[in-house]
């Protein structure tokens, strides 16, 4: 008898079985593997007096974050993004968002601005806010975050930070 046949029906017909099952798992978790990533935001002004928001926790200034997200693939891509505050002092319960939908088609792209973070989020436009943006996402993407800095919100720009988000 040679290697990899089976003398009982009964055994060839478990290993045809088998085979299948294996097939069509492995087929149903490629169509249903996602991706994630987490890109930090930083928005809004900051003030040196104490009791306001982010003083002390970051320097005096205005903060912008612009994340930007890339569909490379040549299928179209379904997003859920999630928006949460960090809370300062290791404090746990801050605001959550979300999941909120998008799609991107091959190529498409989208970018997610501090001022649509704080709208999804119901929060002050007017006040510091940090967290984190998270995409949910049908398959891997470009995600890219912007970060700049300057003295005041009408000032120039003194710090400006690419990052790209990588793949959890």
């Amino acid at each position: 008898m040679r290697s990899g046949e089976f003398r009982s029906p009964t055994l060839k017909m478990l290993a045809t079985a088998f085979g299948c099952i294996v097939l069509v798992s492995g087929a149903s978790e490629a169509r249903s593997q996602s991706a994630q990533y987490a890109a930090k935001y930083v928005c809004g002004p900051v003030s040196s007096s104490a009791g306001t928001a982010g003083a002390g926790i970051v320097a005096p200034g205005a903060y912008y974050t612009s994340i930007n997200v890339h569909n490379p693939g040549k299928e179209a891509v379904d997003i859920g993004k999630i928006f949460d505050v960090a809370l300062p002092s290791e404090q746990q319960g801050g605001r959550i968002a979300g999941p909120v939908k998008a799609s991107l088609k091959p190529q498409e792209a989208f970018e997610i601005e501090c001022a649509d973070i704080i709208k999804h989020l119901d929060q002050n436009p007017k006040l510091f806010w940090k967290g984190f943006v998270t995409l949910q996402s049908s398959g891997p993407l470009d995600v890219v975050a912007v970060y700049t800095a300057a003295a005041s919100a009408s000032g120039p720009v003194v710090a400006f930070h690419t990052e790209r988000v990588p793949k959890e």
